[in-house]
């Protein structure tokens, strides 16, 4: 799976899940872009552990609400490694905002919307032109069994991880002529990230649902989306692609 000569974007790579979709990507040699919004210091320090096997990397930062700030940060990728060959939208916001429909703010919805659903909507946008250009792309989006399933508390979260299954299977069909693949990976519970922003007792409850009894290691996934981003999976698209350790089954 070798991804030598590629430009990889990644959203939310200065931490959590996106550092190691960014340090996977690398050891299958692609340049990695890591896209943050708040914390520069991290960021530079994934860039330097990709760096560190010999792979190019920068730190971009990117309001993924604002228009402008997505298309100047797709533009700065462009001009200091090459055009965008590999988007991953992995940022994501509101997973642990518990909070019911009828509780729920419009401002944090629309907060929710604009970061999950719009942002990923706007990035491949702004990265299709190039890999049409270069009749070769890879779009993986980062979805979640709380799109599949529903969760209470979370109905924000919900709807835009299930509205991201519609964009992929959209921009699949708008690519498919082009070389141009887009899958979904519908993730469920990983040590990494926002897992550990939710109480003891409840981790241990998310736990018990799954089918092999554990939360998976973060590479799990990132080696599924490394495959994803690679020609052996050139036949794939328009696909979802759950890595959940089988929560989605009747387990009891």
């Amino acid at each position: 799976m070798s991804l030598e000569g590629k430009v990889a974007l990644v959203t939310g790579g200065s931490g959590g899940l996106g550092r190691v979709h960014g340090l996977v990507l690398a050891e299958h040699g692609a340049d990695v872009a890591l896209v943050y919004n708040r914390n520069e210091a991290k960021a530079q320090d994934v860039v330097k552990e990709i760096e560190a096997k010999g792979r190019k990397a920068i730190a971009v930062k990117m309001d993924l609400s604002d228009e402008s700030s997505i298309n100047e940060g797709v533009e700065r990728v462009a001009r200091e490694l090459d055009s965008v060959d590999i988007l991953v939208n992995n940022a994501a916001t509101g997973i642990v905002r518990a909070i019911t429909v009828t509780d729920m703010s419009k401002e944090d919805w629309d907060n929710d919307v604009a970061v999950n659903l719009s942002a990923p909507f706007l990035l491949i946008k702004a990265v299709f032109p190039g890999m049409a250009e270069k009749a070769w792309g890879r779009i993986i989006n980062v979805s979640s069994v709380t799109g599949t399933m529903g969760g209470f508390g979370q109905c924000s979260y919900a709807a835009t991880k299930a509205g991201l299954i519609g964009l992929t299977k959209t921009v699949a069909l708008e690519g498919a002529r082009k070389n141009i693949t887009c899958n979904a990976v519908v993730l469920g519970v990983f040590d990494a990230g926002s897992f550990y922003d939710v109480a003891e007792p409840f981790r241990e409850r998310i736990i018990k649902r799954v089918a092999i009894r554990r939360s998976g290691d973060p590479r799990e996934l990132s080696e599924v989306i490394a495959f994803l981003a690679s020609e052996e999976a050139s036949f794939v698209t328009g696909e979802t692609v759950e890595v959940s350790g089988g929560i989605s089954l009747f387990t009891f």
